[in-house]
């Protein structure tokens, strides 16, 4: 298979797969590999900008952590069992445009840094 990789709006255009009109992506949620929950994407694009819907889900989180682990980049990630507050980031990141005109993944170094700001502002 050739290698795939999320919407990048610098480079990709959106287009029909078969859900109504154009697509960036169209995000799942699932269990993460560490227990808790992560939201993927289901459409991913090859070298010539062609997308690809990923119907099976198995095969949409292999793509996800293979794409993790070459890029160094993670997807949104959420506590165990916390399907409701991932669904939702997944609709209002829709609403806001979606892949348009932000990155689904992120730099694990900036997602970290994110994460270890937000608990520190908690306590």
């Amino acid at each position: 298979m050739p290698k795939l990789e999320p919407f990048d709006y610098t480079k990709h255009k959106p287009q029909d797969v078969g859900l109504g009109g154009p697509s960036t992506e169209y995000l799942i949620t699932v269990d993460s590999p560490e227990g808790g929950v992560m939201v993927i994407p289901s459409i991913w694009w090859d070298a010539e900008g062609k997308p690809t819907l990923i119907k099976d889900q198995r095969e949409a989180i292999t793509l996800a952590k293979d794409y993790e682990k070459s890029s160094n980049k993670q997807f949104p990630r959420f506590a165990p069992k916390a399907y409701q507050e991932a669904d939702k980031f997944a609709r209002e990141r829709s609403k806001a445009g979606g892949a348009s005109n932000s990155f689904l993944a992120r730099d694990i170094k900036e997602e970290q840094a994110t994460i270890a700001k937000t608990f520190k502002e908690a306590l």
